[in-house]
């Protein structure tokens, strides 16, 4: 199901988009069914993961800050881009261990980053419209869900 259309590179957009969330969900069926994948812990991959791919959009913000005028939002975006970054590499630091902790810190990330989308579209993601919004809270919902069942698990 195509939901980004109007865009450069929308065929792209979409096979990432649906395909990266493919290790969310590997990894938290491994976790639910006391699996392993490739030989490595369940929760490590669904970690690291987590860890890379909100880091990754972060620094998204950062690319977009860039293309700003110098403002109030600008400077929210590169904080909020480092902001995840670093929490990110906190997830990490807090591994298998703390792993709640950690979770719950991706999730809530993840939150805001969606919701910055949300509100600051037209400057952020330059008018990009509704479809690509719907999309991305989507994968959001997706993985915050993803999030949720590794947590229960976990517990």
């Amino acid at each position: 199901m195509r939901i980004v259309n109007n865009m450069k590179n929308a065929a792209i957009i979409n096979c990432l988009g649906y395909a990266g969330l493919i290790p969310f969900w590997a990894a938290s069926w491994a976790m639910l069914a006391d699996r392993t994948l490739f030989q490595l812990s369940p929760a490590l991959i669904f970690l690291t993961y987590s860890a890379i791919i909100l880091s990754f959009l972060g620094g998204t913000l950062w690319g977009k800050a860039r293309e700003l005028a110098d403002g109030f939002l600008s400077a929210g975006l590169l904080l909020l881009s480092n902001v995840l970054a670093l929490s990110a590499w906190l997830m990490l630091l807090l591994g298998e261990t703390f792993m709640v902790p950690g979770l719950l810190i991706a999730l809530i990330g993840y939150a805001i980053l969606c919701a910055v989308e949300w509100v600051s579209t037209s400057q952020v993601l330059g008018g990009v419209g509704e479809p690509y919004l719907r999309f991305r809270l989507t994968l959001t919902s997706v993985v915050c869900l993803a999030h949720a069942v590794v947590i229960y698990a976990v517990l």
